[in-house]
């Protein structure tokens, strides 16, 4: 008797470092997504500036590329004429601006589009990686 008890015993799994795993490997999984790289995809996918009546809000997508060139919505623009580019443009406050950069760009030329961006109104920013496509 005192046997099957003792076996009764031994034969309990314990599921407390079944839980430990789970929650180790969901930690890593959120730290290791990128939640905001779906939303930039997709509004780079809408080419970005091609307005549709439907929305209120135009997606703007800036890209900054290593070799110092800059698109807006695909358009290869001047660094210089940014500022006046995307006051023509004139986006919503509601507008989502994407900013793009390439590894190899400086961080101050982002900045310095964050802030021609700010300056205009526009707070809904987000940055990410440049995605290559046809010139």
């Amino acid at each position: 008797m005192i046997r099957l008890e003792r076996q009764r015993r031994s034969s309990r799994l314990s599921l407390t470092p079944l839980i430990d795993v789970v929650f180790i490997l969901l930690i890593f999984f959120m730290l290791e997504s990128d939640f905001l790289r779906p939303y930039v995809m997709d509004l780079a996918q809408q080419g970005g500036g091609q307005r549709d009546p439907t929305v209120k809000a135009m997606p703007v997508v800036i890209e900054l590329h290593a070799d110092e060139s800059v698109w807006i919505n695909k358009e290869r623009y001047p660094f210089e004429q940014i500022e006046e580019m995307l006051q023509d443009l004139n986006p919503s406050a509601e507008s989502a601006v994407v900013v793009a950069a390439d590894p190899g760009v400086p961080l101050q030329r982002a900045v310095s589009i964050i802030d021609i961006l700010h300056e205009l109104g526009l707070v809904n920013i987000a940055i990410t990686e440049a995605q290559q496509f046809d010139q």
